[in-house]
């Protein structure tokens, strides 16, 4: 997922904060042991001087499979002895429920009870941001919750995404979200001006969310013809009316393109403007093999490489690395988030091990981490911090579209730096 394409997915918006505040203030004074940055010779919590322990928060009924992608990670860290007389050990994936007191009991249950050094492959969208700070926990994952982000750019976050901040309600600067699917469209149709209609989720998130890629959309060279969240958080029984009003953005025909900002709302809106005749590019970023058939002659844009690519060295030993702890397991979106992010964990751990094991705390961790430069090669990234602590940038994507078999790469995986004055909608010089 990447900003642009599914702020939505979020839900909740920032009100989870105004909720845990209370909860917060009752333990933050309660901080487990290791919090002073005592090395391994001292006392640290999760880390024994051989052993670091980790977990994982997250949605388990929808992205749970993060921690195949985590597991997997670990055991060749485990394997090739990356950092010589230490060990991870996974401890669980605690379930947030999309919760966010939920969350926050999970949160406090890895710290306290199963004593975690760190988070890994983390999918919650309901992150207590304040427990991990005020806890000193280093948080590493997907980046789709405005827990990962802030403005500006910060080195002092605690949560850091493989993707970056990927929903920044009020970024310094808006990314180029429109920029590839431009360059697609307009090869396609020839026109230098194609129309295109965008819908979201009526909450804070999809309000952002909207408001820009309207703006990068239209920096792109789109004429924009509609943008508009104004579909229910809540349970929606009947989709046609918005289905309608895509149908007719267009001076009352059909956008060149319909852009859905949604999850799986997409489906049912794709269905309904397909039974209508609709016949221009329906993209979303519903990139999963679970949809492949339903969505065929859709496009999907994802903050990676076609995970069905060959040749690139990087997935290739992901690909392999899952296989080994997992065999047969179908590699997904989700899966490379569990394995993403805590290749990100053990980049930064690296760096804080580099003068002994006396190095290895949370603090060290995360002050590594909000100064790295990661990435997957030619697959994911690069993702640079502070800066992602505030937008995706560069903003690095490619497109498939389904055949209803297979998702195939109609644009290669790229990267753009430019950016749009958030306020004036102005490409910044």
């Amino acid at each position: 997922m990447t900003g642009g394409n599914l702020m939505q997915f979020r839900g909740k918006g920032l009100r989870r904060h105004t909720l845990v505040v209370a909860v917060v203030a009752l333990v933050s004074g309660v901080l487990v042991a290791g919090q002073s940055g005592a090395g391994a010779t001292g006392t640290v919590r999760g880390f024994d001087g051989t052993t670091i322990k980790v977990g994982t928060l997250g949605f388990k009924a929808q992205l749970a499979t993060s921690q195949i992608g985590a597991e997997a990670r670990i055991q060749r860290f485990n394997d090739d002895n990356e950092i010589k007389g230490v060990t991870i050990q996974y401890v669980g994936f605690e379930d947030d429920a999309a919760d966010p007191s939920t969350a926050l009991n999970a949160a406090r249950k890895l710290v306290t009870q199963d004593q975690v050094f760190a988070i890994v492959g983390d999918t919650s969208r309901t992150n207590p941001r304040e427990y991990w700070e005020a806890n000193q926990v280093p948080v590493f994952g997907w980046g789709f919750d405005v827990a990962y982000c802030s403005t500006p750019q910060t080195t002092k976050g605690w949560l850091f995404g493989y993707a970056g901040c990927q929903v920044n309600p009020e970024p310094s600067k808006v990314v180029d979200f429109g920029g590839q699917i431009y360059k697609y469209v307009t090869g396609q149709t020839g026109s230098k001006k194609p129309t295109v209609a965008m819908i979201a989720v009526d909450n804070t998130t999809g309000k952002a969310t909207i408001n820009q890629n309207k703006i990068a959309y239209a920096g792109a060279g789109f004429d924009v013809v509609f943008a508009e969240s104004n579909v229910p958080a809540t349970p929606v029984g009947d989709y046609s009316p918005y289905a309608q009003q895509l149908m007719t953005a267009n001076n009352g025909t059909a956008p060149d393109v319909i852009r859905c900002l949604m999850t799986v709302e997409c489906l049912t809106i794709y269905n309904l403007v397909k039974a209508q005749g609709f016949t221009g590019d329906f993209n979303h970023s519903l990139f999963t093999d679970v949809l492949v058939k339903p969505l065929a002659g859709t496009t999907a844009i994802q903050a990676m490489a076609n995970i069905s690519s060959t040749g690139i060295p990087a997935l290739d030993r992901m690909r392999a690395d899952i296989e080994k702890f997992k065999p047969g397991t179908k590699v997904d979106q989700t899966i490379v988030s569990g394995y993403a992010s805590t290749d990100m964990f053990i980049k930064a751990l690296k760096t804080a091990a580099k003068n002994g094991k006396s190095g290895i705390t949370p603090q060290n961790v995360r002050k590594a981490a909000s100064v790295q430069r990661w990435e997957m090669k030619n697959f994911i990234g690069p993702v640079i911090y502070p800066l992602a602590s505030n937008r995706q940038q560069p903003y690095c994507t490619s497109m498939a579209e389904s055949n209803g078999t297979e998702w195939v790469t109609i644009e290669e995986y790229s990267c753009s730096n430019r950016t749009f004055n958030p306020k004036t909608g102005k490409v910044n010089k």
